[in-house]
């Protein structure tokens, strides 16, 4: 009866959460045995620790943890979760995930966002509707903490560039408005990010190609944020450079990336094996200050196995994949990954 009684919560649980029509188990997990609570460490019945023989670096939930978050963090988009100083919030739109960020309130940045395209969210031509604003949900989910107390990094040469962008949230005014959240935002130098940067070109090339014909592509973005691997820091026209800079919570300074990342995931169904398969590359790209010359350089020179991305972020991205998957995809060889994906 228990197992029973699990299986149908964990089934409810993905109706509500996923709005994609190929979903599998693989999709969302909610671990029986004491796995659903607290975040301290210890055996397998530890709560906060994996029951999942066959996963056992997965995400878990916490006790601090808003609902609408713990039944999202097993999502295959997500990333390993750092926690400490940092906070998950996930926005719902349309009655399913639209999107998920990790905040971090030491050094007031956000360290990812993470999302997924299915059928029910590929479309759409709402337009820009957001206004860059404070996040409702994180004030709504974590009192007292606030991602800036005012405009961010306004007058200081960056453009608020979006992680999950507006255009890739097409689909219904609401979730595009959330893409406008500054818990989604990350300073960007305007020739990165704008038209004719590497960074809209990247998001341009995700939706005309790697979305095209996949089941379900999980998305990570984000930039870099600490270890040295930061520009400067701002805050309106103040700026600070790394080497002048003195950690303290709450200092009001933003750092601004050095390197900004992007991983794909892709899961799609083999009808000759009547399994799922899964593949995954990444981009690394250098922050400049510069157009991206599209004429003599190429976004398959940024591609990089996930493996490596792990080791340039320290982030564990796609955690929630059973522990052999997750090594097979990210482990790939490069040449391997240009021919799966068509480059």
């Amino acid at each position: 009866m228990k197992h029973t009684k699990f299986f149908i919560f964990a089934l409810v649980a993905a109706m509500t959460f996923s709005a994609c029509g190929t979903d599998d188990s693989l999709q969302f997990y909610f671990p029986d045995n004491g796995g659903n609570t607290g975040g301290s460490t210890g055996g397998d019945n530890t709560p906060g620790i994996s029951t999942n023989k066959a996963n056992q670096n997965m995400n878990m939930p916490t006790a601090i943890m808003p609902e609408v978050v713990k039944k999202a963090i097993n999502g295959l988009e997500f990333p390993k979760i750092k926690g400490g100083s940092s906070y998950v919030v996930t926005h719902m739109a349309d009655n399913a995930v639209n999107f998920s960020s990790e905040w971090d309130d030491n050094l007031q940045a956000q360290r990812w966002t993470c999302y997924f395209y299915c059928e029910s969210n590929k479309g759409g031509n709402v337009g820009r509707l957001g206004d860059f604003i404070n996040d409702p949900d994180m004030a709504k989910y974590y009192p007292g903490i606030t991602e800036f107390a005012s405009t961010p990094y306004q007058n200081s040469g960056y453009d608020r560039g979006h992680l999950i962008a507006s255009h890739e949230r097409q689909v219904s005014a609401v979730s595009n408005k959330q893409t406008f959240y500054f818990t989604n935002m990350q300073p960007q130098y305007s020739t990165f990010n704008q038209s004719k940067g590497i960074w809209y070109a990247m998001e341009y090339q995700n939706l005309k190609k790697n979305i095209s014909g996949r089941d379900t592509l999980f998305v990570v973005k984000g930039g870099t944020i600490e270890n040295g691997n930061v520009i400067e820091y701002v805050k309106n026209r103040n700026h600070i450079k790394p080497s002048e800079y003195v950690k303290q919570p709450h200092d009001g300074y933003i750092p601004v990336p050095k390197y900004f990342f992007v991983a794909f995931l892709e899961k799609k169904y083999n009808k000759d094996t009547d399994k799922f398969t899964y593949n995954a590359f990444g981009y690394w790209f250098l922050h400049e200050d510069k157009v991206f010359d599209s004429k003599n350089d190429k976004l398959v020179n940024y591609i990089v196995n996930i493996k490596t991305l792990e080791d340039r972020t320290g982030i564990d991205f796609f955690c929630n994949l059973p522990d052999n998957i997750e090594q097979e995809v990210e482990n790939k060889d490069i040449e391997a990954i240009k021919r799966h994906w068509g480059w």
